[in-house]
């Protein structure tokens, strides 16, 4: 029954998620992309008009200098009493200003490495805040502000960013300052020790729960979980890149993280109750010696293997992209690819000790102890993927825009927790100053703590039955 209802629920979870996430594409559509005098609807074209050998460096103040042109065509098309819909409407110079621009030409990116993950959020958040007041159609004076402190953000990052690459220098580029060569290796291997943590704390629990409880066998579908994951994300990297480079826009990646994470909640939850309800050591004596039946118990470390792959999968591909980015940037400097290189080889080391640290301490937490602390490891990290996915689904996928309404007004930064955007702890967890992302999270929170509750009272119920027996 249970893996039944597990199945159900991740059935349905998916399909509502893919016909969801079938929207953005249309919001975020290019159309013919044709090159507009003072202004481009995308990085590709502007990119293929500026730079058609590949062999100018494309600085981030240029950047800016074009998403604010874009954004300009935006203000003069809506006070110009454009349609809101089509090719020459008003939304889609806002619209494009993000997908196809911010994270295409990867200023997202270099930012969250240079700079910081919660600098990213901070902007995002405003993207979406524009978004928001040209969709409700506010005033020019106040769509005029949201664009100004927009592009005041971006430039302040160009900014930071140029100096950093030597892009400000009359003498040229700056590739030969060993400082860019360190601080590109520190982002790279930030960036591999960030989004693998995630991953690994899931699969070393699952890893020593097994080592502890005795089950090796089930190991081995924890294993060819994550290894299947990271051949399936290079797969889908390839996929990615080549749809980014054709179409000019990166919403598909984020609607397969955003798919993924929520898929990946499901079965957390479902592997939480499981360990929690081996928390007592009587149960899982009942457990090992055959009170449940082979089938079922194979269905348990199936699913310990599909959360393995989903854990891995999720972040493989965006890591992936991120590297990629950083290796085309990498011969503007001195030692750019041994910097890139060795971030990628050491950070990877980083998380191969951390998932070492938890199998070695793991299995030496009492029992009882460890099913909790596991439980509750897979219960919290289901929290974060939920916030993480609805971010990744309806902001950075753009579905808030397409639906439109009261799902874009909850989708908008809630003023007295702008200061969480700001904080990169509370992003590793998913935690996002939107309704759109804390009420799931609020709901689900109540609906673990209730679980847990009921589960620990179930217990002592259990065992004095069975002395009265």
């Amino acid at each position: 029954m249970c893996k039944k209802r597990i199945a159900l629920v991740s059935g349905i979870w998916l399909a509502l998620i893919l016909l969801a996430g079938m929207f953005p594409l249309n919001v975020f559509a290019a159309g013919n992309e044709d090159a507009q005098p003072g202004y481009y609807m995308s990085y590709k074209k502007y990119k293929a008009a500026v730079d058609p050998e590949g062999t100018k460096t494309i600085t981030y103040n240029e950047i800016t200098d074009q998403i604010s042109a874009l954004l300009e065509e935006g203000m003069k098309r809506y006070t110009g009493g454009a349609p809101k819909e089509g090719e020459d409407g008003y939304y889609k110079p806002f619209s494009n200003a993000y997908g196809f621009w911010y994270e295409t030409s990867g200023f997202e990116k270099t930012v969250m490495g240079y700079i910081s993950g919660s600098r990213v959020t901070e902007v995002e958040l405003q993207f979406s805040t524009m978004r928001k007041s040209v969709s409700g159609e506010e005033s020019a004076e106040t769509i005029r502000s949201e664009v100004d402190t927009l592009v005041s953000m971006l430039r302040e990052d160009a900014n930071k960013l140029d100096e950093l690459f030597g892009y400000n220098s009359s003498e040229g580029s700056g590739g030969g300052s060993s400082g860019l060569a360190w601080a590109t290796f520190g982002a790279v291997f930030g960036i591999i020790v960030r989004e693998g943590l995630e991953a690994i704390l899931i699969v070393g629990a699952m890893i020593a729960y097994l080592v502890k409880t005795k089950n090796k066998r089930g190991m081995i579908f924890v294993y060819a979980g994550a290894v299947l994951a990271l051949a399936a994300s290079v797969i889908m990297a390839v996929i990615l890149y080549s749809f980014a480079s054709n179409a000019g826009n990166s919403i598909p990646q984020e609607i397969t993280e955003g798919v993924t994470a929520l898929l990946a909640v499901a079965v957390l939850i479902y592997v939480s109750n499981w360990m929690i309800s081996k928390a007592e050591s009587d149960n899982w004596t009942k457990y090992l010696s055959g009170k449940v039946s082979d089938s079922a118990e194979k269905g348990k470390v199936l699913a310990l293997g599909f959360t393995s792959f989903l854990a891995v999968f999720r972040e493989g591909a965006e890591v992936i992209l991120f590297c990629q980015q950083y290796f085309t940037r990498a011969d503007s400097m001195e030692n750019g690819f041994l910097a890139v290189s060795g971030g990628i080889i050491l950070g990877l080391a980083a998380v191969a000790l951390i998932f070492i640290l938890i199998r070695v301490f793991g299995i030496k937490i009492p029992l009882k102890p460890f099913f909790m602390a596991t439980s509750i490891l897979m219960a919290i990290m289901s929290i974060a993927f939920l916030g993480s996915g609805m971010w990744e689904l309806f902001m950075d996928g753009g579905l808030a825009d397409s639906i439109g309404g009261w799902v874009q007004q909850l989708a908008a930064t809630i003023p007295a927790l702008s200061w969480m955007s700001g904080n990169d702890m509370l992003a590793f967890f998913g935690i996002y100053p939107t309704w759109i992302t804390l009420l799931p999270q609020l709901i689900l929170l109540v609906v673990t703590v209730i679980t847990f509750i009921l589960a620990m009272k179930k217990k002592p119920a259990a065992k004095e039955e069975e002395q009265e027996e």
